[in-house]
């Protein structure tokens, strides 16, 4: 099993991991299940019929000229996927290399030919890639190959003002919940070992799910003998302290995402940072 190609962009600077998101959004709203894709939008405006890479982008750019900024980003964000083995790039000798970039699986597996360029998924299917080597282990019955994430994340902004790493951490949650859907309703949780087994999520990481619960986007359930701020207040005796339990809250991506994250910044945070082995 390997880590998930979300937890290697989680941690970076720079838009990839959103920008790569917002390409499979693209793909998904004008092409039929099952449909390979292709990608005939451009990264600056050379029509103005088709919107350019650049205005998809959540970035935003200080530069005097914000379409040499833009670009430079946007250059950035394609070459960090294609190192991650999720875009193919043309030749590097080409001047033009990073127009017309073509998506890769998901799965972010080593390039093997046409196999692994990116086709719009149907319902339970994994795109011929082994879910055990890449995924958890779950139940056979009622479990999902797919992970939904509501079209709210897209248009609603949301995409644009949550940080990779708490995108990484949502999209855990949302693929725990959907390899165990009998258990979703109650709560789904994944210690420290697991996280960094299954997932590569890395404390740092897996702490912004203090975020994902103020914007409503996730409910924290209760924990006994841990304080609102993840601290221990009394370990039980003789037994493992339990993790945090979640469950997803897709209506939270209904809210206009700009103004429900700046109202948040005005909220108490916690000060506290956690030392090892306090977060479950």
């Amino acid at each position: 099993m390997v880590a998930s190609a979300a937890a290697a962009l989680a941690s970076l600077k720079g838009w990839a991991l959103q920008l790569y998101l917002i390409a499979l959004f693209e793909a998904q709203a004008r092409r039929q299940p099952g449909s390979g894709v292709d990608n005939t939008r451009p990264l600056l405006h050379r029509t103005e019929q088709l919107a350019a890479w650049v205005d998809l982008l959540p970035a935003a750019t200080r530069t005097g000229q914000r379409s040499a900024g833009m670009r430079r980003q946007l250059v950035r964000a394609l070459a960090v996927l294609e190192r991650e083995n999720l875009v193919v790039l043309g030749n590097p000798d080409f001047r033009g290399r990073y127009n017309y970039f073509r998506l890769l699986q998901e799965a972010a597996m080593p390039s093997q030919g046409l196999d692994a360029i990116y086709t719009i998924p149907r319902a339970g299917e994994t795109g011929g890639i082994d879910p055990a080597w890449i995924r958890p282990p779950g139940p056979v019955s009622g479990r999902s190959a797919v992970v939904t994430v509501p079209a709210t994340f897209f248009v609603n902004g949301w995409v644009h003002v949550l940080s990779a790493a708490e995108i990484t951490t949502y999209l855990m949650l949302c693929d725990l919940e959907a390899r165990y859907p009998t258990a979703a309703g109650e709560g789904v949780y994944a210690n420290d070992p697991q996280r960094r087994r299954w997932y590569g999520i890395h404390r740092d990481v897996y702490a912004t799910h203090r975020q994902l619960a103020a914007y409503g986007l996730v409910e924290r359930l209760d924990a006994p003998a841990r304080r609102p701020d993840g601290t221990i207040m009394k370990r039980p005796r003789q037994q493992p302290l339990q993790p945090y339990w979640f469950r997803t809250r897709p209506g939270g991506f209904e809210q206009a995402s700009f103004p429900r994250v700046t109202s948040c910044l005005d909220l108490p945070t916690d000060v506290h940072q956690p030392t090892a082995g306090e977060h479950g």
